[in-house]
């Protein structure tokens, strides 16, 4: 399970649910030694997806790690720089209930079919441009093989 969780973050981590969070100032606020303002109101978006594959913090960034989400790695990064469903007080709501809804229907899929890429896959994976989330261009398509097991 562990392993799982690692691909899970991986997989969020190159392909987020939203690209880009939108914030909107509820107070003025001034960063600590500098001149930098952000006035109260001011509408603010954060990258997600560009924070996500920001090289400096992910090296070789469109390569698919798991390994990025090992404890050691996780603790030496900053917080922030993982947010598939935002972070703090506005982070999604129902986060917890969708990882955990992913999880299991992986799960039982994965017990039962074996999924691989066919003829139709697109690889290497190409976003289209025309949708406002993060989706491949053309679908995605996938080969679907049950498994027969016999358990004892």
């Amino acid at each position: 399970m562990d392993y799982l969780d690692k691909i899970f973050k991986e997989t969020l981590r190159k392909y987020p649910p939203v690209t880009v969070l939108v914030r909107q100032a509820t107070s003025s606020y001034i960063f600590n030694g500098t001149q930098i303002n952000i006035p109260k109101g001011l509408v603010i978006f954060i990258p997600s997806y560009a924070i996500h594959r920001d090289s400096d913090i992910y090296p070789k960034p469109d390569v698919f790690d798991p390994e990025r989400f090992s404890e050691k790695a996780v603790q030496n990064r900053h917080s922030e720089a993982y947010i598939p469903f935002g972070n703090g007080p506005r982070s999604c709501i129902g986060s917890r209930f969708a990882i955990y809804q992913i999880k299991v229907g992986l799960i039982k899929i994965l017990r039962h079919y074996k999924v691989e890429t066919c003829e139709k896959t697109p690889i290497p994976y190409i976003n289209d441009p025309k949708s406002i989330f993060l989706v491949p261009k053309g679908g995605l398509h996938l080969k679907i093989i049950k498994i027969n097991r016999s358990y004892n």
